[in-house]
């Protein structure tokens, strides 16, 4: 997957927060910028979230450094001016099927799925089934752009969108 990505994370009240670098405008209701730091997410092993990630997606893991005994690992993934940051906590709860269902999600309140801008979705999705990624659900097409779902290796909820240009 050599198109570049850039991460853009959908929450259920379709805000979308903006990559690094951008700014919210001058026109806003706030008097303060925000710029793109990270997203979260809860897994079950560090070490085969990070392969997942690097080998489906080209990120590059860190694990922190911690503490003897701690009941957490924390490491980073990052691609270009993406990071996400892996939990790997004792005794976690796994995340509940409906939470793996895109669509069933979304009875669900909280922050739904995280999302990769990409080229060419119908040739990513290709190089990914190659790879052995899990589809959560296939390419849809629309009027103004195309996307899919995708499982991590935790069961997380991760789409793919190419917008169509106007």
């Amino acid at each position: 997957m050599r198109s570049a990505l850039r991460a853009v994370v959908v929450l259920a009240s379709s805000i979308v927060l903006l990559p690094a670098g951008a700014r919210a405008q001058s026109g806003d209701a706030v008097g303060f910028d925000i710029a793109w730091n990270h997203v979260a997410l809860s897994v079950p092993s560090i070490a085969e979230s990070i392969a997942w990630y690097e080998k489906m997606l080209g990120f590059k893991g860190t694990v922190r450094g911690g503490q003897p005994g701690a009941r957490q690992q924390v490491a980073d993934l990052r691609r270009g001016n993406i990071t996400i940051e892996l939990f790997q906590v004792a005794d976690a709860a796994p995340l509940p099927e409906s939470r793996k269902n895109p669509s069933e999600d979304f009875r669900t309140h909280g922050v739904k799925h995280f999302g990769f801008e990409v080229k060419n979705l119908a040739a990513v999705l290709a190089e990914l089934k190659a790879k052995g990624v899990k589809m959560a659900f296939e390419m849809r097409v629309t009027p103004t752009e195309d996307f899919a779902f995708i499982s991590d290796n935790a069961g997380n909820a991760i789409e793919l969108i190419e917008h169509k240009t106007r």
